[in-house]
């Protein structure tokens, strides 16, 4: 994704782990690499909190194609209450 496309998308991301100052791209850099050691939380509770906050919209706008296959393979369905998200994982 081009520089300019991710700063225009990245507010989206940057209100899901505020409580535990984490910005908006770390966020995003977590989920593309899975490397949360620097983090206070996993890599599976920021994915989830990201599904559960974030519009299928925005996912698509944010990864490509390929990202989001990686990021939504192993989610457990039961964790997901949007039906809307849950088709799209499901779509995926």
């Amino acid at each position: 994704m081009t520089n300019k496309l991710l700063s225009e998308h990245i507010s989206y991301l940057d209100k899901v782990c505020k409580e535990y100052c984490i910005s908006g791209l770390e966020v995003y850099t977590i989920l593309i690499t899975k490397d949360d050691t620097r983090f206070p939380l996993s890599y599976e509770t920021i994915k989830y909190m990201v599904l559960k906050s974030i519009s299928c919209e925005i996912l698509i706008k944010l990864f490509t194609k390929d990202e989001l296959k990686s990021i939504l393979e192993n989610t457990n369905m039961r964790k997901i209450k949007n039906p809307e998200m849950r088709k799209f994982i499901s779509d995926y």
